[in-house]
């Protein structure tokens, strides 16, 4: 399992859509493989929509020239792509308008952010974990204070 296959395999398992983490399989999961033929399948639809709306162009556009000259067989056409184009707008609007609110999220009890709590909780932390917390207030001391030293390149 290599390239794409293997970095979609590692996201969908961090989603969640895979429930057994990490698989190592010489081939993708069933699961995978039917979602990237999926989206392949989707993105050459695509093309063929395109493909047929750029077709019926041009026929209508060979169509009209004999009936409405060189200047207006491009505002025909244009104007019929852009009721194409208003007609999409229109039911993607009815789709959106549809749908249902979501469902009320009970309150959740407010945090104790009592100043003296957050300190107790930091300093406990700070000892708990002294060396790493003392290693990245290092790191970050060298990135801040090398951020702006920087000889200008000639």
């Amino acid at each position: 399992m290599e390239g794409w296959t293997k970095l979609a395999m590692m996201a969908l398992s961090q989603l969640g859509v895979i429930p057994f983490g990490p698989v190592h399989r010489s081939s993708p999961a069933p699961l995978v493989d039917g979602l990237i033929t999926v989206a392949v399948a989707g993105v050459l639809a695509l093309l063929a929509v395109i493909g047929a709306v750029g077709c019926l162009c041009a026929a209508l556009w060979a169509g009209l020239q004999d009936q409405m000259g060189p200047v207006w067989t491009p505002a025909v056409v244009a104007a019929a792509l852009l009721a194409l184009c208003l007609l999409f707008l229109l039911v993607a609007r009815l789709m959106m308008g549809r749908r249902e609110p979501a469902p009320s999220v009970p309150q959740t009890p407010a945090l104790d952010l009592d100043p003296e709590v957050l300190m107790t909780e930091a300093q406990r932390l700070v000892a708990k974990h002294k060396v790493p917390a003392l290693l990245a207030a290092l790191v970050a001391g060298m990135v801040v204070a090398n951020t702006g030293s920087r000889p200008a390149k000639k």
